[in-house]
């Protein structure tokens, strides 16, 4: 579908979201196997993949990735005290415990380490003290397993307890098998839902944690190449023209930033939308001046009150086929 849809549209198609774990490698090397056979067809069809392991909360309150575990979906979908009896019976606990370790999975299984779910904010004296935790240190002390313990915290907030869990596949070989993505042809950084998921996962400040993670984390990449694969391979892949490169004749797009502190701020809830809900927010670090069209925009952190921007018109400020 993917081929004759770049090749009937003369246009290239991006998809979302390659997920690497060293844990079920075949996944990963087939969808990028797909990619190549795109590439031999003639189609340009391209995969994001995100360089950092985007933080994301859960709840057993509401609908989350959690509803997703093979099997899960109907006990979590039902009325809050039936699905509160059905959570404290050990049976169900070790079906759905068992569900989730399955293959049926696939990808969320990395969302099964329980033991590296971190609590955040509990609503209820007996989870006093508990913010900020592991649950596999909870579980030690308390002598539990570490799902029994998760779910005996979630129960006692009536499963408002906000969870980060932890990444199963943050392991070495995962982030050498993602290294060695990057450099795949029709692999590319970045990722989007488009904003669907504003209060559960924030990836947008995975730009700065990468060049922090190139600069003093695991340095799987030069700075350089780090900077090109966020800006001149999305710009070039969208058509968008004299951007994404330092160049003379191109627009000064340009971020000022210092190595020795460049990062992102831990990720916090903020109630700034309409109606007063909420969002996950984190802002920058060592982020010194941004510039757009050669205007300052932003200097230490703040905003000049400068809006050069103007909207990108296809055709006009892209290089594009014509449709029709």
């Amino acid at each position: 579908f993917m081929i004759r849809f770049s090749k009937a549209g003369n246009r290239p198609l991006n998809w979302n979201v390659l997920t690497i774990d060293s844990h079920a490698p075949e996944r990963y090397r087939n969808q990028l196997a797909a990619m190549d056979r795109c590439a031999e067809e003639g189609a340009k069809v391209v995969a994001l993949t995100m360089p950092v392991i985007v933080g994301m909360n859960m709840s057993f309150l509401t609908y989350c990735a959690l509803n997703m575990m093979p099997d899960w979906g109907p006990i979590l979908g039902l009325p809050l005290e039936e699905r509160m009896d059905r959570l404290r019976d050990p049976e169900t606990r070790r079906f759905m415990e068992d569900r989730a370790a399955s293959p049926d999975a696939g990808v969320f299984a990395r969302l099964t380490g329980w033991d590296t779910y971190v609590i955040g904010d509990t609503f209820s004296d007996e989870n006093d003290g508990l913010t900020g935790r592991r649950v596999g240190d909870i579980a030690a002390e308390r002598g539990q397993a570490a799902f029994d313990t998760l779910l005996d915290i979630v129960l006692a907030d009536d499963l408002r307890t906000v969870l980060w869990p932890g990444a199963t596949d943050a392991d070495p070989e995962s982030w050498e098998l993602r290294r060695q993505a990057w450099d795949h042809p029709s692999v590319m950084l970045g990722g989007s839902d488009a904003g669907a998921h504003l209060d559960r996962m924030q990836g947008a400040n995975y730009t700065t944690r990468f060049i922090a993670d190139c600069l003093r984390g695991r340095k799987l990449t030069s700075v350089e190449r780090a900077v090109q694969m966020m800006t001149q391979v999305p710009a070039e892949l969208f058509g968008l023209r004299d951007r994404g490169v330092i160049r003379e004749g191109a627009h000064a797009d340009l971020v000022l930033f210092d190595p020795d502190v460049v990062d992102s701020e831990l990720l916090t809830m903020v109630d700034d939308l309409p109606g007063g809900t909420s969002r996950l927010y984190a802002g920058s670090v060592g982020v010194r001046s941004v510039w757009v069209s050669g205007v300052e925009t932003v200097h230490d952190g703040r905003p000049t009150g400068s809006l050069p921007g103007a909207i990108i018109r296809s055709g006009a400020d892209t290089d594009t086929v014509t449709a029709g």
